[in-house]
């Protein structure tokens, strides 16, 4: 999944015993049990950027981790980044201070870590 400053995707996860077997974008939230919410933004103050924000809420009862790469203004190619994991049924955030363009996530897993 690839998303950009400024973008909220839903994503309606079908698992079983724990285990993803699809992830799918929606427009909204019709399965609130079952649906991921990734949120990416930009702060600025005065026009000069102050950092970028990843914010994921997990309704799941079990923690939940994934990839990413990170495609920067300064690089202009994707970069691995470490993600932490986010708990369940509740919200993880990642603060960068770079410039991010756009980020790829995959690999999502849950974990009892």
């Amino acid at each position: 999944m690839q998303i950009y400053p400024g973008e909220t995707i839903y994503v309606e996860v079908d698992e079983e015993n724990g285990i993803i077997k699809s992830l799918k974008a929606v427009k909204e939230i019709t399965k609130p049990n079952t649906t991921l919410t990734i949120k990416f933004s930009q702060k600025s103050e005065k026009k000069i950027h102050e950092m970028m924000m990843l914010e994921g809420k997990n309704p799941f009862p079990k923690n939940l981790i994934y990839d990413a790469k990170m495609f920067l203004l300064s690089n202009k190619k994707l970069v691995n980044t470490s993600i932490y994991l986010v708990m369940a049924e509740l919200s993880g955030f990642e603060i960068w201070t770079d410039i991010i363009i756009s980020l790829g996530l995959g690999n999502w897993k849950f974990t009892d870590k």
